[in-house]
């Protein structure tokens, strides 16, 4: 990219003239964007170029890729009518795309996404278009150049009509005409608002000889302020917030003015080059990059200028509200009145009846002999409503029926005529507009007449229609025969009159029907129009136009407040009510006041008396000049702008805003610096001393604010620096012992300042301990089932201090548990420094004796501790008493002793295993071997029995408790346990047939689980929480006390327990695994007990169904994945094969049989299912069935020697030699492989007569 200043030659020949002393600025021409076809450029938002094509459509532009087309805008509505005919130009705001069509004269509304939202303006009307060509929004307020009829017409965001920006009433502007200013707009083909709020209006007079355009700038009363210099042709127009940019068409070339009129810069000529343009046909801004479109080049250049990038500074826009549609309901209403929580009644223009209108829903209440016109709500919320025909007021109650009735026809004190309008002061005081008697009468709130009101200012009043009321009890009255409003005191004095004044002719009210008064304003709703004032009379603004569009009025009759910025309008010609909110620009805050403190400046102000301000902006600036940036947000009327350097002075003003973010003037400025930090005196000090040492401790200070403390030591008046530390404590070593000594203290803060010194007196003890000192204070008691452990860890610990002021060398310790040790385990210290302490662990190696102990037993414990000092021994020894606890005992305070209680190597336990394995395992599936292990226990008469002294519940809450476990062979031999002995022995007999398992661990309770070897599924699959998925895998809860009763039943009841405690405070999961590699099993010594052998048939009569329930449910989720294959494709054969295969693992045969047919039957030279059919029939016995299924599978696969091993064994089984050996043969020649894979089959076929007596079949191999 290339930097190029445009010589100011070429201009000045075209009569563009710089400001004095202005040198042009440094343009960067960033590149060209390719835009055939284009017409126009029409404006951009973001990062986003808006451009019609001369085909009308309007496209959209990426802006930092080469112009690639984004998006188009919808063309046509829902209805397939055109939504533009000729877009002249295009704004963006947060959310909304504005395009003005010169064609139709109205602006469309379209969202980010190019579709369309609304339209608003329109031919015909005051707040209408004709040939419009330009559009700006600024503060939520659209500027729109009505070309056609010479004006700026101002609209809300979403299309509410505001005003005409008013050039030809501004008082200013008087007299201009004489001294022949243009101030006045022939041909506004542009629009564009700066910071400051002033309006530049690009006015293309002038006719096919003489030029007039001009640039225009008007304040937002419509006063003129200024003209552009004319340099050339202004054909666009754009605001940046450091100034405006002017194509001129004469020069070709794009100029820049400051906000004073001086021009700052310019930049482009004719030509077919670099940076030339051969016409100029829109102008668009992003920060500091600059596009021009030429429609005659098909491009859109971007230039980049030098602006500085634009900060969050204050809000420079002058604070003009505007109004916004919001809703429109489909209703036929009157007067109306909000209840002050979520509905809005109504009066029904055609029954007499009221609405309820809440969330969009209509709903009648239907009223008793009532027929209202006027309503309103009281202090307590009651209803109270007008009849204008039957002259009287009702309060109503919670059913619609009058419960108080005020009024009657007539015309003597307390009657009424005709009333119009009533309303409710805030002592609850009844005013009524007694049209047709022409006065106001005043009513207490239960209905007593107090107040009569029938003069005016000037005159009595005719005929009162409506009436308003503000929060100062001001009453405002207003009198459609006069067209005026009249302001009475709270007393009834009347204040003032407006309205129909002659000398303000366009604040003239034309046909006024409604008034509504909120916080600080009286709208008047007048002629399809609401004019907005002020308490005291005069017009701030106006906003709505005649039409039947959303946010225009047709006929409109009543308004009713819904809270402090929001209102409702009721109309007749289009039967609706329409709710608006009127966005307010809350007024500057006062009282602001910027209070020093530590590190921060405390600012408060006023807090502001209007409902809608929701919260404040608080900016900043080094200078009072400024810029002020936005540094924070307050929802009250106070801010700390905290973490500020001290002595640094910074300004500050404060703007209030609305909760829909609108966003007022800020405020006077302050000032205000920020405090260094002075530390408080230290509190909390306290010293501990001994005979060579003194520790001084204090509160630690805030660090963030603190750096560090100092430590002084006095001589004379003169304070020395001893020490600095960053925490809150200090020592000092090396004291004489029986000395006192004082310090002082000070905490020295980030400011570098320091807190006041503060004494602290301390005095060393008096030396009488032994040289050496042994703290023996970290003795464990030892625990004989895990001896082994202590080699390594040890039994504690001990603390040697050296108490002298000398160094000790080659300490030498020593430990030894009499009885219980062989040798003296021994230690070295290589050198302890004077005062200095060192913690020796002491590692004991037990001898056998220790695996004798029947009962806990006291054991004496020697210490010893010696060194050398001058040639001379010295020793220092005690003597302390330890529990060695046997081998049943553990703690809780480490969970992982108890996995040296699980005893799966133990041999008894290993010989009880395997012979329930023996009897029920010619399946080995987990979760059969599991229930018939639990079974045979019940069997044996294995029974939950709880520990009468110290049951589990209460000593596993215990950390220090010493608790009593029973070894697994212990608690099948007495047929009892608590839950942890229980839990022990089913672990250690499930993992000595290699089933895992785990510890469960809840509140008081013990359980346990096993992994049935199934994985889990990825949905998760617990069937109905029956498993647990644990480490990629299906468990199975138990509950061990259960013992004695059916494995479902104790499965159904630790199912229920896990998922009942899971995720709670003191549920665990054990892994005894783990634990075993610091807690090895104990070893025990050999017991020729053996547990009795428990048959097939003790089982099933104890415990009738159990095992094949069992089968079932893991035949179930074992085969679940097959049998959802099978349910979503019943022709999936391989799924019925795997279905099968588990079965028959199972020993589920005739389900397997099953399964295996329904894939012969599909398959009928299915091998795989041929070969298993027969595999089932081996097992049967039933060997002619099999040699059958065999010959067939051997027919389907003539390839797998596998089916010709079965068939030879089938053939050997039915004791027909011949055959076999013919089927091994041919086995052979398929795979050679096979002879020595089945050469014990081979070398018994071989040496086998064909008369021999068939031996049992080997298992034949089953086919996948």
């Amino acid at each position: 990219m290339r930097l190029f200043t445009i010589a100011a030659l070429a201009l000045l020949l075209q009569g563009t003239v710089l400001a004095q002393n202005a040198a042009p600025s440094r343009v960067e021409y960033v590149r060209f964007l390719q835009a055939t076809e284009t017409r126009k450029l029409l404006g951009m938002g973001g990062n986003r170029l808006y451009v019609v094509r001369k085909s009308g459509q309007v496209d959209v532009l990426d802006a930092g890729q080469n112009g690639q087309v984004l998006l188009s805008l919808q063309a046509r509505d829902a209805a397939g009518r055109a939504l533009l005919e000729q877009p002249e130009a295009v704004a963006v705001s947060e959310d909304t795309v504005y395009v003005v069509d010169g064609g139709e004269s109205r602006v469309v509304m379209y969202g980010l996404d190019g579709k369309y939202k609304g339209r608003f303006g329109g031919r015909g009307s005051e707040g209408g278009l004709s040939s419009a060509q330009g559009i700006f929004v600024a503060g939520g307020i659209v500027y729109v150049a009505d070309t056609g009829n010479s004006r700026i017409q101002m609209y809300g965001d979403n299309g509410v009509f505001l005003g005409t920006l008013p050039i030809a009433s501004a008082p200013a502007n008087r007299g201009l005409d004489d001294s022949k200013v243009p101030y006045k707009l022939d041909k506004p083909v542009a629009v564009a608002v700066d910071p400051q709020g002033q309006i530049y209006v690009l006015d293309a007079a002038g006719g096919l000889f003489s030029d007039r355009s001009q640039v225009k700038v008007y304040a937002q009363d419509g006063s003129h302020l200024r003209l552009l210099p004319k340099n050339g042709k202004p054909v666009a127009l754009q605001m940046a917030h450091d100034g405006v940019f002017v194509a001129d068409a004469e020069g070709y070339a794009v100029q820049k003015y400051d906000a004073s009129g001086r021009m700052v810069s310019y930049f482009g000529s004719r030509g077919d080059g670099r940076a030339q343009f051969q016409s100029l046909s829109g102008l668009a801004l992003a920060g500091s990059d600059v596009y021009v479109g030429d429609r005659e080049r098909g491009l859109v250049h971007h230039f980049r200028t030098g602006a500085a990038p634009a900060s969050a500074l204050t809000p420079r826009q002058t604070a003009v509200p505007y109004v916004r549609w919001q809703q429109s309901l489909n209703v036929a209403a009157g007067r109306m009145a909000w209840d002050g929580k979520d509905t809005l009644f109504a009066v029904a223009r055609d029954k007499p009846a009221l609405l309820r209108l809440k969330d969009g829903a209509v709903q009648e209440m239907p009223l008793k002999d009532v027929n209202p016109t006027a309503l309103a709500f009281d202090k307590s919320g009651a209803l109270w409503v007008l009849e204008r025909n039957r002259a009287r007021l009702h309060k109503l109650d919670t059913a619609g029926n009058p419960a108080l009735t005020v009024g009657s026809s007539g015309s003597r004190n307390g009657q009424l005529d005709e009333p119009g309008d009533f309303v409710i002061a805030s002592d609850g005081s009844l005013y009524v507009a007694d049209s047709g008697n022409g006065r106001i009468q005043g009513f207490s709130a239960d209905g007593v007449f107090f107040k009569l009101i029938n003069k005016g200012v000037s005159e009595e009043l005719r005929r009162p229609a409506a009436l308003a009321i503000d929060a100062q009890d001001q009453l405002y009255v207003l009198d459609t025969s006069r067209n005026a409003i009249t302001v009475y005191s709270a007393a009834g004095e009347p204040l003032r009159e407006f309205g129909n004044d002659p000398a303000r002719e366009a604040e003239k009210l034309s046909r006024p029907v409604a008034l509504l008064a909120t916080q600080e304003e009286l709208f008047v709703l007048d002629s399809d129009r609401v004019r907005v004032y002020s308490f005291e009379g005069r017009q701030l603004r106006s906003f709505a136009a005649p039409g039947k569009e959303n946010g225009e009025l047709s006929e409109a009759e009543a308004m009713a407040l819904r809270d402090a910025s929001s209102f409702y309008i009721a109309e007749r010609g289009s039967p609706r009510v329409q709710l608006f909110s009127t966005q307010y620009k809350p007024r500057a805050p006062q009282q602001l006041v910027a209070q020093p403190a530590v590190h921060a400046v405390e600012l408060r102000w006023a807090t502001s008396p209007l409902a809608y301000v929701s919260q404040y902006h608080v900016y900043r600036a080094a200078s009072e000049a400024g810029p002020f940036v936005r540094i924070g947000s307050s929802p009250n009327a106070q801010y700390s702008d905290a973490q500020l350097k001290p002595d640094q002075t910074f300004h500050y003003r404060v703007a209030a805003t609305t909760a829909s973010g609108q966003e007022g003037l800020a405020g006077p400025v302050v000032a205000g610096a920020a405090l260094k930090y002075t530390p408080p005196p230290l509190q909390e000090v306290k010293a501990e001393a001994t005979t060579a040492r003194v520790r001084i401790s204090w509160k630690a200070l805030d660090a963030r604010l603190v750096t560090g403390y100092v430590v002084y030591q006095k001589e004379g008046e003169k304070f020395n620096k001893l020490a600095e530390t960053t925490t809150p404590e200090f020592q000092r070593d090396n004291l004489n012992p029986g000395t006192a000594y004082t310090f002082w203290l000070a905490a020295r803060s980030v400011d570098g300042v320091e807190s006041e010194k503060q004494a602290v007196a301390a005095s060393t003890q008096a030396d009488n301990r032994a040289p050496l000192e042994i703290d023996a204070g970290q003795l464990h008691n030892v625990f004989s089932n895990s001896y082994k452990l202590y080699e390594k860890d040890g039994v504690g610990a001990i603390k040697l201090v050296n108490n002298t002021r000398s160094t000790m060398n080659d300490i030498k310790v020593s430990f030894v548990l009499n009885n219980f040790m062989d040798f003296p385990t021994e230690q070295r210290i290589a050198e302890l420094a004077p005062g200095a302490s060192r913690e020796v662990v002491l590692k004991a190696v037990f001898n056998n004796n220790i695996l004798t102990l029947t009962e806990d037993t006291p054991v004496q414990a020697k210490l010893e501790a010696s060194y050398f000092e001058n040639g001379q021994p010295r020793v220092y020894s005690q003597i302390k008493t330890i529990n060695i606890y046997d081998k049943h005992r553990m703690g809780w305070d480490e969970r992982g002793r108890y996995a040296a209680f699980v005893t799966p190597k133990d041999p008894l336990l290993i010989n009880f295993s395997r012979s329930v394995a023996s009897e029920f395992g010619a399946n080995k599936e987990p979760t059969q071997l599991a229930a018939a292990l639990f079974n045979t226990l019940g069997a044996l008469g294995v029974t939950y029995v709880q520990d009468p002294i110290n049951p589990y519940q209460v000593t596993s809450n215990k950390v220090d408790y010493v608790d009593y476990i029973q070894y697994p062979r212990e608690t099948i031999q007495r047929r009892s346990g608590d839950c942890d002995d229980l839990v022990a022995l089913y672990s250690a007999a499930l993992e000595s047939l290699g089933i895992p398992t785990r510890v469960l661990l809840v509140p008081g309770h013990m359980l346990m689980m096993f992994a049935t070897g199934v994985e889990a599924s990825s949905d998760g699959y617990t069937m109905n929480d029956m498993y647990v998925v644990h480490e990629g895998m299906l468990w199975i809860p138990v509950e061990a006390t259960l013992v004695g009763k059916s494995f479902i039943k104790a499965w159904e009841t630790g199912a229920a327990t896990y998922y009942r405690e899971k995720g709670k405070e003191g549920f665990a999961i054990f892994d005894v695994h783990e634990a075993w590699e610091k807690f090895k099993p104990a070893g025990l010594p050999e017991d020729p007990w053996r547990a009795p052998v428990v048959g097939r048939d003790v089982i099933e009569r104890n415990f009738p169904g159990d095992l094949l329930s069992v089968l079932k449910i893991s035949s179930q989720t074992m085969t679940r994945r097959y049998l959802q294959a099978i349910q979503k494709n019943p022709a999936d054969m391989d799924a019925h094969l795997q279905t099968g295969i588990i079965l028959a693992r199972q020993g589920d045969r005739a389900e397997a049989r099953k399964y295996f047919r329904k894939v012969v039957d599909n398959q009928p030279r299915n091998a795989a299912a041929l070969n298993n059919l027969g595999n089932l029939h081996m097992l049967d016995s039933q060997y002619a069935d099999a040699q059958k299924y065999y010959a067939d599978a051997a027919k389907a696969d003539p390839k797998d020697p596998e089916i010709l091993v079965n068939l030879a064994q089938a053939y050997k089984a039915g004791k027909n030699v011949d055959k076999a050996k013919e089927a091994f043969t041919q086995a052979q020649k398929v795979d050679p492989a096979m002879a020595n894979k089945y050469k014990a089959l081979g070398l018994e076929l071989l040496n086998a007569m064909s008369s021999s007596r068939a031996r049992p079949a080997a298992a034949a191999r089953e086919k996948k």
